[in-house]
């Protein structure tokens, strides 16, 4: 959890800096790429994350070298997607460079962030090993490195570059990130004696269907839709990519309102996973209540203030931002919402119920792209609505899935 915390928080101070060195519309551009590089991420792990994260801790009740064919079956995926992920990448370079973030076709940016998701995806999927493998202190160090090259690297790197210096320092922290885990991990696996590359069981590929092939839609409906969102706001509102840039802004402050759900969502799962597989599940009801309890508290403690001092936040970010008030209230009302919303869906998770989840994300998405083109012309305010509105019908949902499904004894709480 710590490790995480000093990753999102130094992420959040240096996108917050970021928005006061680059102006509103390069800090769309930003806003932008740093949307392409979270859909693209998903399209290469497809699901790979979440499934370590569900069966490693349940493989290593047999033994470590399992849990290790387990990685390598995955990692032998994303090394085929992320081949054919570049590939269409560079076809398609020019056309992304000037359609989407209004730059001349000649700009090696796309390189830049074509590197930046690979790297991503690279070091999302070590963090994710290495948390199921309880090895917590390892990503305390890592963590720590790259939060001191978030906050000073970047900013520094945007600040003599722009945004082009700003894409390629964030390609250079993920690929630090990577480099650090990826030792450690080899580390770890010498000395618990295991081959680093010992084959994939191919009894485990349906684990890739049943349960990764769920979770890979229902991840590849939120980043693709919160982009969408910013592409039609980009096209169809009044100022643009000045209006991205506000949005994208008030979306990294809403990020800071669910920080405390972000850490203890990550560090969560496995422990949640390894009570189901030991079948405690009266640990598991009491894990739950504590974790939604901390998550809601934390939000409202932190959004209370961001809503109070709106108007001066946005007025320091410079010109381009003032006015941006009630876009920020409305994100942090998002926030509140979205708190404690994702240890439900992790009961769904590990109760194997990912369709449900997936049924879920269709109708979060379908609501919020239908208002953001409805309320397009109200600028930022018109796509922070939807994601108000979405948000509340997700929750509903999600939580009249588990009580139907505690009823009819599907779920184990």
């Amino acid at each position: 959890m710590v490790a995480f915390a000093l990753e999102k928080g130094a992420l959040a101070v240096a996108i917050l800096i970021l928005a006061k060195i680059l102006g509103a519309p390069d800090y769309g551009r930003l806003t932008l790429a740093q949307g392409m590089v979270n859909t693209a991420q998903i399209f290469i792990i497809l699901g790979a994350g979440t499934i370590l994260a569900r069966y490693i801790p349940a493989m290593l009740e047999e033994s470590f070298q399992r849990a290790v064919e387990v990685v390598n079956l995955c990692a032998l995926m994303i090394l085929a997607t992320a081949s054919a992920f570049i590939f269409a990448g560079i076809a398609g370079s020019a056309t992304i460079t000037t359609g989407v973030l209004g730059l001349p076709a000649q700009s090696s940016v796309i390189y830049w962030i074509l590197v930046w998701v690979v790297l991503a995806a690279v070091h999302g999927l070590l963090f994710t090993i290495m948390l199921s493998l309880e090895e917590g202190r390892v990503l305390g160090i890592v963590s720590l490195a790259s939060a001191l090259a978030l906050v000073v690297v970047v900013p520094l790197a945007a600040a003599r570059w722009g945004f082009h210096g700003a894409v390629v320092a964030l390609a250079a922290t993920n690929g630090l990130k990577a480099l650090l885990l990826l030792r450690f991990y080899v580390r770890l696996l010498a000395l618990r004696g295991v081959n680093f590359w010992i084959p994939a069981r191919r009894s485990d590929l349906p684990l890739l269907l049943s349960f990764g092939v769920p979770v890979f839609l229902s991840s590849a409906l939120w980043a693709p839709t919160m982009w969408l969102a910013q592409i039609i706001l980009k096209h169809s509102s009044p100022t643009g990519l000045a209006s991205v840039g506000v949005f994208g802004f008030c979306n990294n402050i809403l990020g800071l309102v669910i920080l405390m759900s972000s850490i203890t969502n990550r560090a969560a799962f496995p422990i949640l996973s390894s009570l189901k597989a030991r079948g405690d599940r009266g640990e598991t009801r009491k894990f739950i209540i504590s974790i939604l309890a901390i998550q809601v508290a934390a939000a409202i403690a932190v959004g209370t203030p961001l809503a109070f001092f709106a108007p001066q936040i946005m007025a320091a970010m410079g010109p381009d931002f003032v006015g941006g008030a009630a876009v920020l209230l409305v994100m942090v009302a998002a926030g509140l919402c979205i708190s404690g919303q994702q240890p439900l869906i992790n009961l769904l998770l590990v109760n194997d119920k990912a369709s449900v989840n997936l049924i879920g994300m269709a109708i979060w998405s379908a609501s919020l792209l239908s208002i953001a083109f409805v309320f397009v012309n109200m600028g930022a305010l018109g796509i922070a609505i939807g994601v108000l509105a979405a948000a509340i019908i997700k929750g509903l949902y999600v939580s009249s899935a588990i009580l139907l499904g505690h009823r009819r004894g599907e779920l184990s709480i």
